[in-house]
């Protein structure tokens, strides 16, 4: 990995501060979230993205899982990363199947770098879709992903990242066949 400007890593820096400080403050997710934003935030770095998508991955589930607003986000990295990181956001939608098409309709909306977050974001997920034990979750989860990928794929067809989450999934649910 090539070192960035130090204007570029203070501003990653920051993100990740703002990210640690809130999920210590209070996380409502049981997965390890600092990491799994972090893996995020650094895919996006080395697809060369640009610095607001970077630090948008790095700061797109904290809004969802702890007590971050976005306007905290927009105060410090800017209106586009409060943007991105409100686009990824999942509304409060009681129906999980309406929950997951609103996101995608507002992820569609936003353009290619709001879907290559969320592939990316959902891409890093599947490594614990084998983790679950209730039938019922791994049914919706797997929805979740397919819905996806169907949804994303006329978008992001030839695009590596995406090829890489299908090849993923295909793998996750060829595992869970025996479940």
């Amino acid at each position: 990995m090539k070192i960035k400007p130090p204007a570029t890593e203070k501003i990653i820096e920051e993100a990740i501060k703002m990210l640690v400080h809130y999920v210590g403050e209070n996380c409502r997710n049981n997965k390890p979230l600092i990491l799994h934003s972090l893996r995020v935030g650094f895919a996006a770095l080395e697809l060369k993205l640009p610095l607001e998508v970077i630090v948008a991955g790095i700061l797109h589930d904290l809004v969802e899982d702890t007590n971050c607003d976005f306007e905290t986000i927009g105060r410090y990295f800017g209106y586009e990363v409060e943007s991105l990181v409100k686009t990824l956001t999942q509304e409060h939608i009681e129906d999980y199947q309406k929950r997951w098409q609103v996101l995608l309709k507002k992820i569609k909306a936003k353009g290619k770098n709001a879907m290559i977050i969320k592939i990316i974001d959902a891409n890093d997920n599947l490594s614990y879709v084998p983790l679950i034990k209730n039938k019922k979750e791994i049914k919706e989860t797997l929805w979740k992903h397919n819905f996806l990928s169907e949804e994303l794929k006329s978008f992001l067809s030839k695009n590596q990242t995406f090829q890489d989450y299908q090849n993923h999934l295909q793998n996750i649910e060829a595992k869970l066949q025996n479940f």
